[in-house]
């Protein structure tokens, strides 16, 4: 397996985690604005990392290691330890390829 194939599978894995755990955050009770905020940032960079892996025509550059590491500390910040650990191990990959 090459590095771009194990940077995809990591990543794809680390946004899919991210955007479950982060739909199974959505059903408490207390939900103030930062809260809010935080859902919606979780949501929208998981489906960016998902649309890097998953979509042909490479609409984000799966190839940027820098980029996986920044989204991935990022992730761990707003929602998903898991997830943005898969991420960011992705991310170190790819930056090694190099």
């Amino acid at each position: 397996m090459k590095e771009v194939d194990l940077m995809r599978l990591l990543a794809g894995i680390g946004g899919a985690i991210t955007l479950i755990e982060t739909i199974l955050g959505i059903n408490e009770r207390n939900v103030d604005s930062s809260r809010v905020i935080s859902i919606v940032i979780s949501i929208i960079l998981a489906v960016i990392i998902l649309l890097g892996v998953i979509r042909p025509g490479d609409p984000v550059p799966i190839r940027n290691g820098l980029l996986f590491v920044g989204l991935g500390i990022v992730i761990i910040i707003f929602s998903s330890s898991a997830g943005g650990i898969l991420i960011l191990v992705a991310g170190f990959i790819g930056y090694a390829e190099k």
